[in-house]
């Protein structure tokens, strides 16, 4: 079993969400009903807390702790990068608290929520392709 396996399922369960997020985003739709969207929302800030608590109390304090200094530098990059990220995310979450917010202006919630989805898209795919690999190999 790879060192990064639960990781890696972790990101699975994200995307699973932020996929049943996108289905829902409809201007006219959530102008109707935003509950569900916000709960999902919910979820996602959950699994998200969880993935990055476990990340920086087991990964990066392993991978910091490593005697390449190319591998510490890779994870500290990851974390410097990390913090930007949670910092959006969490904004963008206080910005749409409540279904309400997001039904008077699903417009703007779309084009947050797609360029918030994006950012984390694209995280997953380097940790998943780079990360997790560099971990893995240490962990052999």
């Amino acid at each position: 079993m790879a060192y990064t396996q639960k990781f890696r399922a972790q990101h699975g369960e994200l995307l699973n969400v932020v996929k049943s997020i996108a289905q829902l985003l409809d201007a006219n739709g959530l102008r109707n009903d935003a509950k569900e969207v916000r709960h999902l929302l919910s979820v996602l800030h959950g699994k998200l807390s969880v993935h990055l608590a476990m990340e920086d109390k087991s990964l990066y304090p392993r991978l910091l702790r490593h005697h390449d200094s190319d591998i510490r530098a890779t994870t500290q990059r990851y974390i410097d990068e990390m913090g930007s990220l949670a910092g959006a995310f969490t904004a963008y979450i206080g910005r749409w608290p409540t279904p309400s917010a997001i039904q008077s202006d699903p417009e703007t919630f779309i084009t947050e929520t797609g360029g918030v989805f994006e950012a984390l898209g694209k995280r997953v795919d380097q940790e998943n392709n780079e990360l997790y690999v560099l971990a893995d190999q240490q962990a052999a």
